[in-house]
This record gives C-alpha cells, sequence and structure tokens, in this order.
C-alpha cells in the first residue's frame, strides 16, 4: 500500500490520538523499526531535524509513514488497521482522503479493515457558477464541510464569512486562512490570527497575491473573481464557480501548499 504524501500530511494529526510518543515508538517498532523513546532526553527519537532537536509527535508520525509506504508492501495498512480499530472515532476524518487514492475503510463482524483495489463509486464532477447571492453560496458550502477548509483571498474583509469560518474552527475542523501582505487588510482586514493556521503573504512574483480560492475536504472547490470582501458582497460585479471535483480540489490544495512556503 503506497500513498501520496498528501493523504499522510492529513492523516497524520488524527494518528497521534493512538497514544503517548512512547506508545507511538511501540506502534512503528512492530514494523520494523528500532526507535527508542528517552525519558530523560527529549522523549521522541531523532528524524534529523536541524539543530538535533526532537520532533513532535506529528512530525515523527509523518516521518516514519513515509518510510512504511515507501516500502509498498502491506505494512501501511496493516498499521492503519490497528490505529483505526483502536480509534474507531477518526474513521469518518481519514475515509474521504482514503478514497480519493482509491481505498476504503469496511466493516466485518465489528473489525474495521483499509481495502485497497476497491472501486469506488466517483461522484460527478459539478460545476455550479453563481453570479448574486455569492456570500450565501459560500456560507451553504462551507456548512457542509467535515474536515477541512483552506481559503486563500487577496483581501477578507467579510466578517460573516470570517464567523463562520471561525464556527467551523470550533467544531473542530482544519481551518487554514491566507491573505495579502497589504495596507488594505492591515487597515480593514478581520484578524485571521484568531485561527491556528494563518499565513500573510507576498506575491511571488513581485506583484499583488491576487488568489481567491476555498479547498473544502480536499473535494470541492470555490473559485472566481470574489474577494472575501465587503466591496465584492455589496459593490462589484462578481462571480464564483462551486467545483464538487476532487482532482481540481488536489491541484488547488497543492497551490495552496505551495503559496504558504
Amino acid at each position: 500500500m503506497k500513498v501520496t504524501e498528501y493523504l499522510i500530511d492529513n492523516i497524520s494529526t488524527h494518528i497521534i490520538g493512538y497514544g503517548t510518543g512512547n506508545d507511538l515508538v511501540k506502534l512503528f517498532n512492530r514494523f520494523g523499526f528500532k526507535d527508542i523513546y528517552s525519558f530523560d532526553n527529549g522523549g521522541l527519537p531523532d528524524i534529523g531535524k536541524k539543530n538535533g532537536q526532537r520532533p513532535s509527535k506529528t512530525e515523527y508520525v509523518k516521518d516514519r509513514l513515509n518510510q512504511i509506504s515507501n516500502r509498498n508492501d502491506g505494512s501501511l495498512r496493516e498499521l492503519l488497521n490497528i490505529v483505526i480499530n483502536k480509534l474507531p472515532g477518526i474513521i469518518d476524518n481519514l475515509q474521504g482522503f482514503l478514497n480519493d487514492e482509491g481505498y476504503v475503510i469496511e466493516q466485518n463482524n465489528g473489525i474495521y479493515y483499509v481495502q485497497g483495489g476497491v472501486i469506488v463509486k466517483t461522484k460527478p464532477v459539478i460545476n455550479e457558477a453563481h453570479f448574486e447571492e455569492i456570500q450565501k453560496r459560500i456560507l451553504t458550502a462551507l456548512d457542509k464541510a467535515k474536515i477541512s477548509i483552506w481559503v486563500v483571498s487577496a483581501w477578507l474583509t467579510n466578517k460573516t464569512l470570517y464567523a463562520k469560518l471561525f464556527e467551523k474552527q470550533n467544531e473542530g475542523l482544519d481551518i487554514r486562512v491566507a491573505i495579502f501582505d497589504d495596507a488594505i487588510n492591515a487597515k480593514y482586514g478581520v484578524d485571521i490570527t484568531m485561527f491556528h493556521n494563518h499565513y500573510f503573504l507576498k506575491g511571488t512574483k513581485g506583484g499583488t497575491m491576487h488568489h481567491k480560492f476555498c479547498v473544502i475536504d480536499n473535494q470541492v472547490v470555490i473559485t472566481g473573481s470574489y474577494n472575501w470582501s465587503n466591496n465584492a458582497e455589496f459593490r462589484n460585479d462578481e462571480n464564483v464557480t462551486v467545483e464538487h471535483n476532487p482532482e481540481q480540489a488536489t491541484n488547488y490544495s497543492l497551490e495552496y501548499k505551495r503559496l504558504i512556503k
């Protein structure tokens, strides 16, 4: 079972709930590692960070999952089976990401299994173009989010959309917000530092960071001319398209990651 780095990045934060750092070390040692958890010298084993810094639980899990995935054998599947049977509450969060890569989680006699090579019925691609009541359309899409919402908008001054994002963060979703680092956002923009993951971006080509898109659950993309701003909602002629397209969503997710680097 070989998966993408994107999948590993998104499931690692759920896998750390398996237990303490020592519990995680014991889990990965079952799959050929010879890690030692040091209670007296920094905890988790070194994974090559600068200055010999010890990794966080998430960093350690990502590193070991990547190594197991590169083996392209049954180890990763077996490890995931162990984790989801101990933590069935994370299955809903993992299912969507696994489906995107051709895997599903199934239950048999009360035991959960990750199954590969299962044909997952792909939902048809639906593109909805909107020119009126755009804020309402975005709010409807955000309400349906179950796992993550990643937003990049040149200007973000719309307090209604801001409040909805904050509401979804309080529900436990992975909310990431990036805006243009300029005087308009500094003076009129909302306080994006209230989000756990927030970024102030410069244009990579020396001009304006002019993107306006949102990725929901790595399944849906909202994009168009519409900034998440009061002017866009109340003064300008604008448009957005809501694309129900997992492949397109992944493309936008990768662009998001490129921007914040």
